[in-house]
């Protein structure tokens, strides 16, 4: 009897045991509520393949995933146990079947994911990963570019790197750059692996003493680079503000993106294929991040124009405008490619083969919702006019959706004609009212 009993606690010490382990990898998400539902109506335990420690923050809806040391999977296996009635959504809210997800965890954002149930209430999750101890980070080159853009740095991340950011206590991992010698020092976060960091005074970290660069992720110990030095790279150059396409001969053409050097000379190249000889003006250094044309050139006839500034004989940059002493119906900008391309302004010569299908986006702009029933009759007909022929391209109304900005606004779509013979063109813009709009800066060239 007495060894039957010792057997029986054996047995009962074993399964709480057991249930410990189970509990450390297979978490249940109380008790998160929104007042309407609970994130346990929606799901019952969350686990990672190979992964014991994984933990819940009731407050942000979000799961840590503690990876260990030999964790090296591409992918992180998340294994969801739902409420029943509830499924997996995608981005667009549809359901998916199964309930397992494989996620690229390294350098990447946290995984979100969506739960709905059959009333259609939904939950949406957070599941950030995480190492603990030393990330394996490789410097590539002690000598770095940076501008006032950013920086590349070259570093290549070969083992114990988790999610951008790993916690929602952390925008990202913190690059701390310092100067023994003075006692400088800056602080920038990571909000991707694969994007310039910004660092702030970009000047201010160019000096012949040797720079300390320390990278920290959340809940991971530092790694620590000397002797970095920073050298200044190609200014990346773009017009402010950005969205500004009309401008009369008494605005200011600015342009951003230095860092500029006051002792040296920039000029401003203002051109089309409509204009003989393009005109050249001198452009101003404001401070290191800011040149302008305070000026101009009043010789200039109204049109679109083609604009490219220049460090000495370097190009930095180029953007287009548009010059009247009123503002106008225009073409802002005529590409080929991903309707994404809404959001540049095509800067290189119109060249398209018979058959392409190409976008204009044309202003004014009518902005809307996605919702918004756009009349294709306000978009211009594009004329195409060369020596020996003119013909007019009838638009196809394509609505543009500009999920950031939280608008929609409506481009046209053309096809150029199979039939139409080889050689350059002018692109203007012709409305119902008979309007006629300047000649696009660059000739169409079909060939």
């Amino acid at each position: 009897m007495k060894k039957s009993f010792y057997i029986l606690l054996l047995l009962v010490t074993f399964l709480a045991a057991c249930k410990k382990d189970r509990d450390k990898n297979e978490v249940n998400p109380e008790p998160g509520s929104t007042g309407e539902a609970k994130a346990s109506e929606f799901l019952k335990s969350l686990r990672v393949t190979g992964v014991e420690e994984v933990s819940f923050d009731s407050v942000s809806n979000s799961f840590y995933v503690n990876l260990p040391d030999t964790y090296n999977a591409e992918q992180a296996e998340v294994i969801l146990s739902m409420q029943p009635d509830v499924v997996l959504t995608d981005s667009l809210e549809k359901p998916i079947s199964g309930s397992v997800i494989s996620y690229p965890y390294k350098g990447t954002p946290p995984l979100r994911f969506q739960l709905r149930d059959k009333s259609d209430k939904k939950w949406l999750f957070h599941v950030y990963f995480n190492f603990s101890g030393t990330p394996q980070i490789e410097l590539l080159q002690k000598e770095i570019p940076i501008n006032a853009s950013g920086v590349n740095l070259p570093l290549r991340f070969t083992a114990k790197v988790g999610s951008i950011p790993s916690s929602v206590e952390q925008l990202g991992p913190i690059v701390k750059i310092s100067n023994k010698k003075t006692g400088f020092f800056m602080e920038s976060s990571y909000y991707s692996l694969t994007t310039p960091l910004y660092l702030g005074a970009a000047e201010e970290l160019i000096t012949n003493d040797p720079l300390t660069m320390e990278f920290k992720f959340f809940n991971q110990t530092p790694v620590v680079f000397e002797g970095i030095k920073f050298v200044r790279g190609l200014p990346d150059l773009y017009a402010t503000p950005m969205y500004k396409f009309q401008y009369t001969y008494k605005d200011t053409l600015k342009a951003a993106g230095g860092y500029f050097l006051s002792k040296e000379k920039y000029t401003v190249k203002i051109s089309s294929d409509f204009l003989a000889t393009p005109v050249v003006s001198a452009v101003q250094v404001k401070d290191a991040q800011l040149l302008t044309l305070d000026k101009i050139p009043a010789s200039l006839p109204e049109g679109s124009y083609l604009v490219s500034f220049y460090e000495k004989e370097t190009l930095l940059g180029k953007t287009s405008v548009h010059l009247s002493n009123f503002a106008s119906n225009c073409l802002e900008t005529i590409w080929k490619g991903d309707v994404n391309g809404a959001l540049d302004r095509n800067v290189e010569p119109l060249a398209f083969s018979k058959g392409d299908v190409f976008y204009t986006k044309s202003l004014p702009l009518d902005f809307g919702s996605s919702n918004t029933n756009f009349d294709v009759n306000r978009l211009p007909r594009l004329r195409l006019k060369s020596a020996g022929k003119t013909v007019d391209l009838t638009p196809k109304l394509v609505v543009y959706n500009w999920a950031v900005a939280g608008t929609s606004y409506p481009l046209g779509q053309y096809t150029i004609p199979t039939d139409l013979p080889a050689g350059d063109y002018a692109v203007s813009g012709i409305y119902t009212n008979r309007y006629e709009t300047q000649p696009y800066w660059s000739k169409l060239k079909v060939k």
